[in-house]
């Protein structure tokens, strides 16, 4: 009988390639670092699926995958599969980022995923590669965190060398950012420094966003003190209230998750978490005015406490 691939499995098979990934970045193997790289991600992705229900790594795109998708949910009547099929690495890392948030650029996780995948060739350009390297690593925190799972003993002996880059890299992004603030800064000074304060008080208000998709809300621009748009992704949490005779009850609290930010006033563009942070910009806030029920089914009252303990009891362990 085949049976489905446990989160320890494929947090141990991830760990295994992520050792030999930076090796091969080390001795400037591009291809073996994106094979490796890549499957590492895919696997830890697997995991944080896997941990939630196994149902999660079904490959949907056949309906020739329902009997994988049997034997994932433990379903042992019917014909079981010839091979068990899941979801693949870049499907894999796309359902994984509805519960994980990183400070990976998605355009370097993009191309790392092509160049596992064979699409593009291997980076031929050191600032290139170092970029990629630093995106699996982020990311691979991301998933480890989501995990529970200790990164120094995921990383072993690498630990330092992922630090270091790590480290480097946000010198780097806080560098990148200065220099946008400047740029922004500039530009506005150019613009308005010389204009009467009526004029700046009209440009600020026409360019203050008057509808807004449901991943934007607004947010002061850090360059020019304009009203800007910051762009991410919402999503329903559940905490818990107490009346006064001490009864606890759940509550459904929206969060948004920012993802970039932009300014039509001074034309700050910031492209990723790691930036907005750089900024000393929030990047994850509770939507007091957002109504949960735009953004799940219908409140169920049950599920919502169900949902808030296991989110206290994860908090515990």
């Amino acid at each position: 009988m085949i049976l489905p691939p446990t989160p320890d499995a494929f947090y141990d098979s991830a760990r295994e390639f992520a050792e030999t990934a930076l090796e091969a970045h080390r001795d400037r193997r591009s291809r073996r670092l994106a094979l490796d790289a890549g499957t590492a991600l895919e696997h830890l992705a697997k995991a944080c699926l896997a941990t939630r229900s196994a149902a999660l790594l079904t490959e949907l795109r056949s309906e020739a995958n329902f009997p994988s998708l049997l034997r994932l949910l433990g379903i042992r009547e019917g014909k079981g599969p010839r091979r068990l099929r899941t979801v693949g690495l870049r499907d894999a890392l796309e359902r994984a980022k509805t519960f994980v948030t990183s400070n990976a650029p998605d355009d370097e996780l993009r191309t790392l995923v092509d160049m596992r995948d064979g699409t593009v060739h291997a980076a031929q350009d050191d600032q290139v590669e170092e970029r990629l390297v630093v995106a699996f690593v982020q990311h691979a925190d991301a998933l480890l965190a989501d995990l529970g799972r200790d990164r120094a003993k995921f990383w072993g002996g690498q630990l330092a060398v992922v630090d270091a880059l790590l480290a480097d890299a946000s010198d780097k992004i806080a560098h990148h950012v200065e220099v946008k603030l400047a740029a922004a800064r500039a530009s506005f000074d150019r613009r308005y420094g010389e204009e009467p304060d009526e004029l700046l008080h009209l440009v600020r208000r026409l360019a203050n966003p008057q509808v807004l998709e449901n991943d934007q809300a607004p947010i002061e621009c850090p360059a020019c003190e304009s009203p800007g748009i910051a762009t991410g992704a919402r999503e329903v949490e559940y905490d818990h209230q107490e009346d006064q005779d001490g009864t606890i009850y759940p509550v459904a609290v929206v969060r948004l998750t920012v993802a970039s930010f932009a300014c039509r006033v001074c034309g700050l563009q910031l492209d990723s978490a790691a930036e907005l942070t750089a900024a000393r910009m929030e990047a994850y806030w509770e939507d007091e005015g957002a109504d949960p029920l735009e953004f799940e089914p219908p409140f169920d009252e049950d599920a919502a406490y169900e949902a808030w303990r296991d989110q206290r009891d994860a908090r515990k362990d």
